[in-house]
């Protein structure tokens, strides 16, 4: 994969008080999420589908999630971050089959000059409507939080919020009596005339500390449609890759690299395990 500029205050590249950035195999292990969530958001990530994470308190994981993410994208991507305050979007121009340029905000924020707010937010939307991809943060609890700062407060119109695909809001507290990171939701977004549709395709129980994932028809053909691909097509791609990652798993495969190469390798390129793509 391929940056075209280098990156300012993107703290997942170590993940959050970690040494070294954490792979999605680890943070599955930790219990975020399951290996079938994992294989959904592969699926966006390779289609070059536009996405947020959210969570409320700073430090949850949002960046580091989205960075171990990058995994899974076409190794013909590129990635473009943005600087903050004064961000120009100075973008290579892109057709409709050329691989995915991903804009990846650090923040959607007012908190600090490196984040995006405002009008940066709205023109990242505006060139998602032109086939550029987004990959960003928030603080939010809930979806609904997501899109209310979105069109309240960085006056998105609602027309551009259906080209964001999913939105993944985090809970970080005390579940059972133990603290815990789940991934709360996964919702996914598309236009709808000149507003958007919302379709919530999996779930956590706090009580039971479980998923629900893809339960109704409606779910699986509001992603599958979202992704571009026949609903038979999707459930295998889905069941092949969360297959992959449960091995990758109980194997111990956990540095972000050799993830990486096993992701790259099963999706069909050729990657030497000793020489494995750089992400940045």
């Amino acid at each position: 994969m391929k940056a075209l500029n280098q990156p300012e205050s993107w703290w997942g590249w170590h993940g959050y008080n970690q040494p070294q950035a954490l792979s999605i195999t680890q943070i599955m292990r930790a219990g975020t999420f399951t290996p079938r969530i994992g294989a959904i958001l592969w699926l966006a990530m390779e289609h070059g589908r536009s996405i947020i994470l959210a969570a409320e308190p700073p430090g949850a994981g949002k960046t580091t999630i989205l960075t171990a993410l990058l995994a899974f994208a076409k190794p013909e991507s590129s990635l473009y971050f943005t600087q903050g305050w004064g961000e120009t979007f100075r973008l290579p121009p892109i057709e409709p089959e050329d691989p995915p340029i991903y804009i990846m905000i650090n923040e959607i924020s007012d908190h600090l000059p490196v984040y995006s707010w405002g009008p940066y937010v709205q023109k990242a939307f505006e060139l998602m409507a032109d086939g550029y991809s987004l990959a960003s943060t928030m603080h939010a609890e809930t979806v609904e939080g997501v899109i209310e700062q979105l069109t309240e407060e960085c006056d998105v119109p609602a027309s551009d919020i259906g080209h964001l695909a999913f939105v993944v809001p985090m809970y970080i507290g005390a579940a059972n009596g133990q603290r815990v990171r789940r991934v709360s939701e996964v919702a996914v977004l598309e236009k709808l005339g000149a507003s958007y549709d919302r379709h919530t395709i999996a779930r956590w129980d706090r009580e039971a500390d479980t998923f629900d994932i893809l339960s109704t028809p409606a779910q699986i053909n509001a992603v599958s449609r979202r992704l571009g691909i026949d609903e038979d097509d999707f459930l295998d791609a889905v069941g092949h890759r969360q297959k992959l990652l449960e091995t990758l798993i109980e194997e111990n495969v956990l540095a972000m690299d050799e993830v990486q190469v096993r992701a790259l390798q099963f999706m069909g390129y050729e990657v030497a395990e000793e020489e494995p793509e750089d992400i940045a």
